[in-house]
C-alpha cells in the first residue's frame, strides 16, 4: 500500500506540473522524507516546464531585453554580416530552431546566446574576426541554443530549496521571481564547462556543414587566446571573471583533432608546421591581417577541406598563391618560397590523395544521434 502511494503521488506530481506548469501547485504541508523528496522532483519539473516555455515563446520580449541591457551598434554593414553567416548556418538544414541575432558595440571579443534564441556578437569580435572564424563563435553560441543549455543552467541557478518555495508558495510571486532571475542572466552565461564542449562539437559540425573553412573554429580560438590567455570569456559580462570555458589551448588542440578527423587523417598540425601525409609542407608567416598561428590553422583547414572531399589535385604556384584546383591555399608574403613550399606541400599530396571522407562525419548519421538523444 505505501509503494503504491509513493508511485500516486509521484505520477500525480508530475502530471500537475506537466499538464499546468503556471498553474499554482498544491499547498504545502508537513510532508514525509519521501513527500519531500517527490515534492523536490516535482518542483524541479516546475521550474524546467517554466523556462522552457520562457525559451519557447518569449523571443521577442528577451531580444528586447538583451539589447536594452547591451545596446545595439547601429551598422548595416555589420548588421548584414552577422544575418549573411547566420543564414549560412541556418540554410545547412540542421540549425532546427529560429534565432534573432543583432551586434552590440562593444569592442570585446565576444559572444553570447540567451534564453529564447537570442543571439549577440560584439562589435569587436566582428573587427577582429574573418567569417570563418566569425561563423565559428555564432555556430557554438547556437548549439547552446539548440541544445537547450540556458534551460538547464537557469534551473540549476534556482535551486532546489528555491525551487520548492516557488512550487508550494504563491504563483503570481513565483512566477515574477522567475522572471526576475532569468533577467538577471539575460546577457551572461549559465552554462558548465561540459556544455562548453558540447558546444564547440556542434560548432565545428555545423561550421564545416555550411562550407566555411574547418580552421575557423581552432583560428578564433587563437584570436581569444592572444586577447585573453587561456580562460576566455564567456558572455557579456564574463570578461571581468572566465572560468565556466575550457582552458583555450585545449579548445584549438580540440578542434585540431577534428580537422584532423575530417581530412581523413590525411592533413594535421604539428608544432607549427602544416602535415600533409606525415610529411612536412611548410610553416605560415604572420601578416598584416592575420597571427602566424590563424593563418596556419585557416590554411590547414582549406587543405583539410579538399581532402574531406578527396582526390587532391597538385598544388601550383601562380604568381604569389599556391592553389589547389580553383582553390587558393596559400598567399606569399615577399620574404618566402613558394617553389620550395609547392613542392613540399606536393610531396605529401602526391603520397595519397584521398577518398571522400564520410565515415566519421556523415551527417545523416549525426542527425540520427541527435534525434535518438
Amino acid at each position: 500500500m505505501r509503494s503504491w502511494k509513493k508511485r500516486s503521488i509521484s505520477a500525480a506530481l508530475a502530471l500537475t506540473c506537466v499538464a499546468a506548469p503556471m498553474a499554482q501547485p498544491m499547498t504545502a504541508y508537513a510532508a514525509s522524507t519521501a513527500e519531500k523528496i517527490l515534492y523536490g522532483a516535482a518542483a524541479m519539473l516546475f521550474i524546467s516546464s517554466y523556462y522552457s516555455k520562457m525559451d519557447d515563446e518569449s523571443q521577442l520580449q528577451l531580444l528586447d531585453q538583451c539589447q536594452q541591457e547591451t545596446g545595439v551598434y547601429d551598422s548595416a554593414e555589420a548588421d548584414n554580416r552577422v544575418q549573411t553567416v547566420y543564414q549560412n548556418l541556418k540554410d545547412t538544414g540542421h540549425v532546427l530552431r529560429d534565432y534573432k541575432v543583432y551586434v552590440s558595440p562593444s569592442e570585446d571579443i565576444n559572444a553570447f546566446a540567451s534564453l529564447g534564441g537570442v543571439l549577440c556578437v560584439n562589435k569587436g569580435t566582428l573587427d577582429q574576426m574573418d567569417d570563418d572564424e566569425l561563423a565559428y563563435v555564432m555556430a557554438h553560441e547556437i548549439a547552446h541554443g539548440e541544445k537547450r543549455h540556458s534551460v538547464s543552467g537557469l534551473k540549476k541557478r534556482v535551486g532546489l530549496v528555491t525551487a520548492l518555495n516557488i512550487y508550494l508558495g504563491d504563483a503570481s510571486y513565483g512566477e515574477y521571481l522567475l522572471g526576475n532571475i532569468a533577467a538577471n542572466y539575460v546577457s551572461n552565461a549559465v552554462f558548465t564547462k561540459d556544455q562548453e564542449k558540447q558546444a564547440d562539437d556542434w560548432g565545428f559540425q555545423y561550421l564545416v556543414e555550411a562550407g566555411y573553412n574547418p580552421g575557423g573554429g581552432a583560428a578564433s580560438m587563437e584570436v581569444l587566446r592572444a586577447k585573453y590567455g587561456e580562460s576566455s570569456p564567456s558572455g557579456i559580462k564574463a570578461v571581468l571573471a572566465p572560468g565556466n570555458h575550457p582552458k583555450t589551448s585545449d579548445r584549438i588542440h580540440k578542434n585540431l583533432k577534428w580537422m584532423n578527423a575530417y581530412s581523413g587523417k590525411h592533413v594535421e598540425v604539428k608544432d607549427d608546421w602544416i602535415v600533409v601525409n606525415g610529411e612536412k609542407a611548410f610553416s605560415p608567416a604572420q601578416d598584416n591581417a592575420y597571427s602566424q598561428k590563424e593563418r596556419l590553422y585557416l590554411t590547414a583547414g582549406k587543405l583539410v577541406k579538399l581532402y574531406h572531399a578527396g582526390h587532391v589535385p597538385d598544388a601550383v604556384l601562380e604568381g604569389d598563391r599556391i592553389c589547389c584546383g580553383n582553390t587558393v591555399i596559400y598567399e606569399l608574403s615577399s620574404e618566402e618560397d613558394g617553389r620550395a613550399y609547392t613542392e613540399a606541400l606536393n610531396q605529401g599530396i602526391r603520397k595519397d590523395r584521398g577518398e571522400r571522407v564520410v565515415s566519421d562525419f556523415d551527417i545523416d548519421q549525426r542527425v540520427k544521434k541527435v534525434t535518438r538523444d
